[in-house]
């Protein structure tokens, strides 16, 4: 499986798995301009136009469905550990079949 980072993006994060990345810095409140890397390399966000900003709101959407179908998977896995507990403890009481 790659490895996975996470970057802070104005409370919301990008995630990037394996050689690709997008880490977006938003440093307006000093005074600085908005830049994203991009494998290693940055750029201001203007300098992207509307397809570049277009291309980040696309990672940004599709790293929170990543998140929350990674959190509903928790929730399935704790559900089915917990169901195979269950069924385990059940069948203590019960003679196997011969």
């Amino acid at each position: 499986m790659s490895e996975r980072r996470t970057s802070q993006l104005n409370s919301m994060y990008i995630e990037s798995h394996g050689e690709k990345e997008a880490v977006v810095s938003n440093k307006q409140e000093r005074g600085y301009k908005s830049s994203v890397t991009i494998d290693g390399v940055t750029y201001t966000l203007e300098s992207l136009g509307d397809q570049g900003h277009e291309q980040l709101q696309n990672l940004r959407v599709t790293d929170q469905e990543i998140r929350r179908l990674e959190d509903q998977l928790a929730i399935m896995q704790t559900a089915r550990n917990t169901y195979a507990r269950i069924l385990s403890d059940m069948v203590k009481n019960v003679a196997p079949q011969a």
